[in-house]
């Protein structure tokens, strides 16, 4: 029996690993404070590997409802006379980017110790060497270099770490050299090795039995110490030690958008210095903050952060506070193509949220080909597909529709944006916030029964339907250009249609081209501090 991982059954998920968090959390402090032999703080722990719990969890549940849908599924290692064998994760980068087969090795896991025992389970060692996922390139580190000698003084108020993806805008170079008083950038990507040896003597002692029918919490918590990465607890004191010694200096505060996601160096340092005493700025880097349900990204780095940044929504938290993204250059040049934004995951599910899932994700592959062949137009149709190795299920179905369209990931996306006629998305994520933000024709489809949004945003939704920027189904947002397809800018430029898109924006895609004093007053605050 295939599970169906509609948003009910997300809902249900992300409900039982709220519950099961905290527990989860309490228990990597109790084992990495006894295993490092000192005392600190929830926070810290939480800052360290509050990323790599969540996950963990989303695996584990998953693997608990496969394995209760049908226990009879065999993945490997459940016979009693052969044990499983699992080496831990180096780091945390290596970690997520195991997303295609830590699945049925988190179902293994599970299957093999609750049938056989955590002696079932054999932890293997050996030496395992960690470096910095995050180097920084030669271009970078110069300028950084070079900020550094012509900035008056050696200790900035602020630190901004990895403040946006993608290339450097110029817009940020220029305010980083008007900011050089009290700012500076530091990616944190300097090299640094570090060489481990796996305990598995620890590791094993850690495990216990469980019953796959108890507590999320307690089947998570069994199985802990075969997953936690050994950058966490066999390398952590000597990558501390290098960490410190490149970066000996405190900064008052740290700002990041990028860096709380497997940023290891980041994560070791923020964590010492908050305890020291330094503030965390942090900001949303991408869609379905504010939007969904519950959004676990959005809980975790808020949980974490002193000031959390949103791109517009704020609910009325005194630390949650708008504040417009950096944003590229927006050329506008001939608007000599439409555009096909598209979006994808896996077969196997990793992680629970409100998009289209194993399941779903059908739905979303049908509609798309079904808005390509109903879609009538002489403008070249460009697809983008989602980043990422996901099977070739979706160019398939876009192939096969029959239309004519051309393939294109190697466009920057801001300069396939500013080259597009009209923007077309087959979920709502986040490119399809930066199109409206930046007043592009925009147009999106999705399936209902893969979202759930939060109540004081469905009226701003269901205005986006009455307008035609949002559609419920491919066939309907391909009927609504064709409609509009002698005048674009007649439909986009309505007002109706540009008071439900300002209406919207303002709350969940508030850019700005002048994003840069939006920051020097949000910022200066904390400079006479």
């Amino acid at each position: 029996m295939t599970i169906v991982w509609n948003a009910q059954c997300v809902s249900e998920g992300l409900e039982k690993i709220d519950e099961a968090r905290p527990k989860v959390l309490a228990k990597v402090k109790q084992m990495l404070d006894a295993y490092h032999r000192t005392e600190k703080s929830p926070r810290y722990y939480d800052i360290l590997l509050g990323d790599w719990v969540e996950r963990y969890l989303h695996l584990v549940y998953v693997a608990v409802q496969k394995h209760s849908v049908d226990s009879k599924i065999q993945v490997g290692g459940v016979d009693a006379e052969e044990k499983l064998e699992i080496t831990p994760s180096r780091d945390l980068a290596e970690f997520f980017s195991a997303h295609q087969t830590l699945p049925d090795l988190v179902l293994a896991t599970l299957q093999t110790i609750s049938l056989h025992g955590p002696g079932s389970l054999k932890i293997l060692g050996g030496e395992a060497t960690i470096k910095n996922s995050n180097e920084s390139n030669r271009l970078d580190l110069l300028i950084a270099s070079l900020m550094r000698v012509l900035a008056p003084g050696s200790t900035p108020k602020i630190v901004f770490v990895k403040p946006f993806s993608g290339r450097t805008p110029g817009s940020w170079r220029s305010a980083m050299w008007s900011w050089r008083k009290w700012a500076r950038q530091d990616d944190m990507g300097f090299g640094f090795s570090v060489r481990a040896k796996i305990d598995t003597q620890w590791r094993s002692n850690n495990l216990s039995g469980f019953s796959t029918h108890g507590h999320l919490g307690e089947v998570a918590n069994a199985m802990l110490s075969a997953f936690l990465p050994v950058c966490l607890v066999e390398g952590l004191d000597q990558i501390k030690s290098q960490m410190l010694s490149h970066r000996a200096t405190r900064p008052a505060h740290v700002y990041s958008a990028q860096s709380l996601w497997t940023h290891l160096a980041f994560k070791v340092l923020v964590a010492q210095w908050c305890e020291d005493g330094s503030k965390l700025h942090y900001h949303q880097h991408g869609g379905w903050y504010g939007l969904d349900e519950s959004h676990v990204a959005e809980k975790y780095e808020s949980r974490v952060a002193d000031y959390y940044y949103t791109w517009g929504w704020s609910r009325g938290s005194t630390n949650t506070i708008s504040l417009p993204p950096v944003l590229p250059a927006l050329k506008r040049s001939g608007a000599s193509q439409d555009s096909l934004i598209c979006f994808d995951q896996p077969k196997e599910i990793y992680r629970l949220q409100y998009f289209p899932l194993p399941g779903t994700i059908q739905t979303m592959y049908e509609q798309t080909a079904e808005f390509v062949k109903t879609r009538r137009s002489e403008t070249n149709l460009v697809v983008r597909l989602f980043p990422g190795d996901f099977g070739q299920a979706q160019r398939q179905a876009i192939t096969a529709a029959g239309a004519a369209t051309s393939f294109d990931n190697s466009t920057p996306i801001f300069e396939q944006y500013g080259s597009s006629r009209i923007v077309f998305h087959n979920y709502l994520g986040t490119s399809w916030l930066e199109t409206m933000g930046l007043d592009i024709p925009t147009i999106c489809f999705y399936d209902v029964d893969a979202y759930r949004f939060r109540s004081d945003a469905k009226s701003l939704l269901e205005d986006l339907v009455e307008a035609g920027i949002l559609h419920l189904s491919g066939e309907s947002a391909a009927d609504h250009a064709n409609s509009i397809e002698n005048d674009v800018a007649k439909w986009w430029l309505r007002d109706d249609v540009q008071t439900a898109k300002r209406n919207f924006t303002r709350q969940y895609a508030n850019f700005s081209q002048d994003w840069k004093s939006a920051w020097e007053t949000n910022f200066a605050r904390f400079l006479i501090r």
